[in-house]
């Protein structure tokens, strides 16, 4: 697969390869104290997006060696079609952030040479959310914070499903992606909440008071179900179905292309029918 990076608007006039996440000079005091996912945000986005292919002072060439990568930002990715078929990755459903994240850890040691994302150096897509949803990225901070809650008890518990050693797969991850993954999810799930929720008590001001009544509010109701859920049913019957399920799109793409080699009339009539879907879907020029 192919990862690129991304560059913010604000941030465009400094150079195409400006890390978005800058690594700060010191670890803040509340929340942070127990989780500060920043530092590895930003050592990651470095080691990164600054990565010229060179060659020079021991950097890769691009060409006889690259630079691996778990974890693709701005969404400038790409996989080839043999590759995705031969590999078959995928991001659960339960995964609501991080998705492409969590997309390797599926088959992230599977197979003679497993699936990695090589790093594209230049490949940058302009990055304008702020410019544009700030507003919406504000009036969203509660429901973001809770999410990354969520998604350190998704992606802990989902490690643990898989067919490879937790601390090997951790190593793999880390900094950034590994980061979410822990031991004692739960309790740090915890943690983070408590010392969220005292950080903005103790500013004292109405709307730090109104943030704390509504991330604990949204807290209970998203995250009690979900840890009771955890605890009583793990993933791995929920993780074998979606694989299943995956496995038989790959394999009926397969059978399919067998057929229309046959000169299957069936297989050819349904080859018509979803060129006729995907049809509609164009947006022709001039369209309203």
């Amino acid at each position: 697969m192919l990862a690129g990076g991304l560059v913010n608007e604000k941030d465009i006039a400094r150079g195409l390869f400006t890390p978005d996440v800058t690594r700060p000079s010191k670890i803040p005091a509340g929340e942070a104290v127990a989780f500060f996912n920043r530092l590895p945000m930003a050592l990651s986005m470095e080691a990164e997006m600054m990565t010229r292919y060179t060659g020079r002072l021991g950097n890769p060439d691009g060409e006889s060696s690259c630079l691996h990568r778990i974890h693709v930002t701005g969404g400038t990715n790409g996989i080839l079609v043999n590759a995705l078929r031969r590999h078959r990755p995928f991001t659960p459903t339960f995964i609501g952030r991080a998705e492409d994240q969590a997309y390797l850890l599926s088959v992230l040691f599977a197979g003679s040479t497993p699936l990695r994302y090589a790093h594209s150096s230049g490949l940058i897509m302009r990055h304008d959310k702020e410019a544009f949803a700030g507003l919406a990225i504000e009036a969203a901070k509660v429901g973001r914070f809770v999410g990354d809650l969520i998604r350190t008890l998704y992606f802990s518990y989902y490690v643990r499903t898989l067919p490879w050693p937790d601390d090997q797969v951790k190593r793999t991850i880390d900094p950034f992606t590994g980061c979410f993954v822990s031991q004692v999810p739960i309790t740090l799930v915890a943690l983070r909440l408590c010392l969220r929720v005292g950080e903005l008590l103790s500013a004292g001001d109405v709307k730090s008071q109104a943030e704390a009544a509504e991330l604990i509010e949204m807290a209970a109701d998203r995250l009690d179900p979900l840890i009771a859920r955890l605890r009583e049913t793990p993933l791995t019957d929920e993780l074998a179905e979606q694989r299943a399920g995956w496995d038989m799109f790959y394999d009926l793409l397969d059978a399919l292309e067998k057929a229309l080699v046959e000169g299957d009339q069936h297989a050819q009539a349904l080859q018509n029918a979803a060129c006729r879907i995907i049809q509609k879907c164009r947006i022709e020029p001039g369209a309203a």
